[in-house]
C-alpha cells in the first residue's frame, strides 16, 4: 500500500496543469533551392519565436520593447525551449505562389517564467504602475469638427495608438462607447471640466485628455495655393488632483493648386488633422511625463550592486546616492560584508547612469570598475578589494590578532 502511494504522488504532481498562456500563431520561411525540409525546420523556429514574442508583447508596451530589444532578444527570444512548454502543429503547407513554407501552431507559453525573467532584468517594473489614460473627444465650439466625422475618427485612432506605444494604458473601443453613451445621456452640450474628470475617475483613469479639432474656413487662399488647415487642441488633467497638466494647440496645413472639391477638401483635412493630432500627442506625452517625473511617479528602475567595498566606503556610496536629486526611491535590497545591492529609479539610460555614478564616485576618491550585466542592472567592483581603508586599519597593538580587511 505504501509503495503504491509513493508511486501515485509523483504521477499526480506531474499531471497538475502548468500555468501557461495559449498562443495560436502562424509564421513561414522562404524555400531555397527546393529544400522543403530546411524551410520546414526554419518555419517552425520562426513560429515558436513569434509565439514567445507575442507573450512578451502582452506584458510590455511597444516603447519598452524597442528600448530593451537587444536584451530581450538575447535573454528570452534565444531560448524558446525554456519558455514554451508544449506546442501542437495545427496546419502546415507549401505556398507555391510566394515560395514559402507556412506553419500554424497552438503553443503553451510559460508566461509566469517570462514575467519573472523580465522582472529580473528590471524591464518589467513592479513598483511603478503605468498611467491609465482616457482620451475623450469633446466639442466646446459649434464650428468644431463632429466626433462622427471620418476625419476625427481617423485622428482619434492614431492618437490612441500613439499613447499606447508611449507606455500608457488606454481604454478599449467597447469601454469608450460606454463613456460616450454616458455623455450623450446627460444631454449637455457644454460640459464642465469637473464633470469630465469625475467621469474619468469612474473608469479609474489617471490622466484625462480632452481633444477637439477645428478647421479653417473653406477654400482659403494663401498666395497662389488653396489651403486646408486643422487645429487640434488637447486639454490634459491629472484626475486624482484635478490639476491641469497642459493645454496644447497644434495646427497643420495641406495645400492644393486648384480649388478643392468637397471630397478633396475632406481628404486634405484628414491628412492635416492626423498630422496635427500626432504632433500634439507627442508634445502632450512630454508634458505628462515631466509632470509625473517631478512627483517621483515615473522613472526606470535599476538594481545597482557594489562589490568589494569596506563598510565605511559603502556608507559614503549610500550617502551619495541618497543625496542626489537624479535618483529617486532609493531602497536597500541586500547588505552583507563586501556586497551592497540597492534599488533606485532614474530618468536616464543605463549607459549614462553607469558613467555618471563612476565619475561621481571618483570625485569622492572611490574607484569603481564596471561589470557588464544584462537588463537594467549595474555592477560596480572595487578594483583594489584587498586594499585597506586607512581609517579602518587596526592599530599596531591590536591584541585580538583578527584582521579587519574587507574580504571579497
Amino acid at each position: 500500500m505504501k509503495l503504491s502511494l509513493i508511486l501515485l504522488i509523483p504521477a499526480f504532481l506531474f499531471c497538475l496543469p502548468l500555468q501557461a498562456e495559449e498562443v495560436i500563431i502562424n509564421s513561414s520561411a522562404k524555400i531555397y533551392n527546393a529544400d522543403i525540409n530546411h524551410a520546414k525546420e526554419q518555419a517552425l523556429k520562426n513560429v515558436l519565436h513569434e509565439a514567445l514574442k507575442k507573450t512578451v508583447e502582452n506584458m510590455l508596451d511597444v516603447k519598452t520593447i524597442n528600448h530593451n530589444y537587444e536584451v530581450i532578444k538575447n535573454q528570452i527570444y534565444r531560448f524558446n525551449s525554456k519558455y514554451i512548454i508544449a506546442y501542437e502543429v495545427l496546419s502546415e503547407k507549401q505556398n507555391f505562389k510566394n515560395n514559402l513554407y507556412e506553419v500554424l501552431i497552438n503553443a503553451n507559453v510559460d508566461d509566469v517564467k517570462v514575467q519573472q525573467k523580465l522582472e529580473v532584468l528590471r524591464i518589467l517594473q513592479k513598483k511603478l504602475k503605468k498611467k491609465r489614460l482616457l482620451l475623450l473627444y469633446h466639442n466646446s465650439a459649434s464650428e468644431a469638427v463632429a466626433r462622427e466625422d471620418t476625419v476625427v475618427k481617423s485622428a482619434l485612432d492614431a492618437v490612441q495608438q500613439t499613447f499606447a506605444e508611449q507606455s500608457f494604458w488606454t481604454f478599449s473601443e467597447e469601454t469608450l462607447k460606454q463613456v460616450y453613451r454616458s455623455l450623450e445621456q446627460d444631454n449637455i452640450v457644454v460640459r464642465p471640466v469637473d464633470s469630465l474628470i469625475a467621469l474619468a475617475l469612474n473608469y479609474n483613469a489617471d490622466v484625462l485628455v480632452i481633444m477637439e479639432m477645428n478647421s479653417w474656413p473653406r477654400n482659403k487662399l494663401q498666395g497662389t495655393f488653396y489651403r486646408v488647415s486643422a487645429v487640434v487642441n488637447f486639454s490634459v488633467y491629472d484626475t486624482a488632483s484635478g490639476q491641469q497638466i497642459a493645454e496644447t494647440n497644434v495646427e497643420a496645413t495641406e495645400f492644393s493648386v486648384k480649388m478643392p472639391s468637397e471630397l478633396k477638401r475632406e481628404m486634405l483635412l484628414g491628412i492635416a488633422g492626423r498630422h496635427a493630432s500626432l504632433e500634439n500627442a507627442r508634445r502632450t506625452t512630454e508634458h505628462i511625463n515631466r509632470f509625473y517625473q517631478n512627483t517621483g511617479e515615473m522613472g526606470q528602475g535599476f538594481s545597482v550592486i557594489f562589490s568589494g567595498y569596506s563598510p565605511r566606503r559603502e556608507s559614503f556610496i549610500i550617502d551619495y546616492l541618497e543625496n542626489n536629486a537624479d535618483f529617486r526611491n532609493l531602497s536597500e535590497l541586500k547588505n552583507t560584508l563586501g556586497y551592497l545591492e540597492l534599488e533606485l529609479f532614474a530618468l536616464m539610460r543605463k549607459s549614462i547612469l553607469r558613467r555618471k555614478i563612476t565619475i561621481d564616485l571618483l570625485k569622492l576618491e572611490i574607484e569603481a570598475a564596471n561589470k557588464s550585466i544584462a537588463g537594467n542592472n549595474l555592477f560596480f567592483i572595487n578594483p583594489n578589494p584587498m586594499e585597506e581603508d586607512p581609517e579602518e586599519t587596526p592599530s599596531a597593538d591590536n591584541s585580538s590578532g583578527i584582521s579587519t580587511e574587507a574580504v571579497m
